[in-house]
């Protein structure tokens, strides 16, 4: 069991390392946020993660992604709120971090433009990934292969969720960590609008990926 449990990690942080709309998100808001919001993009994405497991290993998951009305409603879901995520990156105004040490300047920027605090930050990545139904069909194809027949199930499916949850969160962190740090050193309002930008295009890009897989992909 020791070396598919080491592949199963491998695999899973395979999986969460590969940039998509989750990492993308939580990078994004590592810069926006800083340091005091370092967690809020990882706990949310990962509270998701801990739901969609529970729902995969369930024979609900295996409902949704057989069946091709509720999969494609759910990716039409799925490309809206990436939509949406896109529009608010474009809309976000420039932030000048690097003149936060200024009660002035702090005070402006809270007037004037919207502020990324945790709550936010974390309901943001909830949204998201909940919205992620690719998230399910994934799940549903990386457990099985793991699961050995003679053995009761439930504590299989317990462990590989809580592990692939574990890895995901462990990924997210570090992303958001190095987003924060980087953000000292990238803190004129020039970064922040091409960040923003940048950000939105991803967004986009990932909608259209989005509906080619549940409409043209044969």
């Amino acid at each position: 069991m020791d070396k598919s449990i080491a592949l199963y990690l491998f695999v899973s942080f395979v999986a969460c390392i590969t940039p998509g709309s989750a990492v993308l998100y939580t990078i994004a808001s590592g810069f926006r946020g800083g340091m005091k919001c370092v967690l809020a993009s990882p706990i949310g994405t990962c509270l998701v993660c801990s739901l969609m497991s529970a729902l995969s290993a369930t024979g609900l998951g295996a409902l949704i992604a057989n069946s091709p009305a509720a999969y494609n409603v759910l990716q039409v879901v799925s490309a809206l709120v990436l939509v949406w995520f896109g529009l608010q990156s474009w809309r976000s105004g420039a932030l000048d971090l690097s003149a936060a040490s200024d009660s002035a300047a702090r005070e402006g920027l809270r007037s004037g433009q919207e502020r990324f605090t945790f709550r936010k930050i974390f309901w943001g990545a909830v949204v998201l990934q909940a919205s992620n139904i690719m998230l399910i069909v994934f799940l549903l194809s990386l457990m099985p292969p793991f699961i050995r027949t003679e053995e009761p199930y439930l504590p299989q499916a317990v462990m590989l969720s809580a592990l692939f949850v574990l890895v995901c969160f462990v990924v997210h962190l570090g992303y958001s960590w190095i987003a924060a740090a980087g953000a000292k050193r990238l803190a004129g309002p020039r970064f922040s609008f091409w960040l923003n930008r940048i950000s939105a295009v991803l967004f986009w890009l990932l909608v259209v990926s989005v509906i080619w897989n549940a409409f043209f992909k044969s």
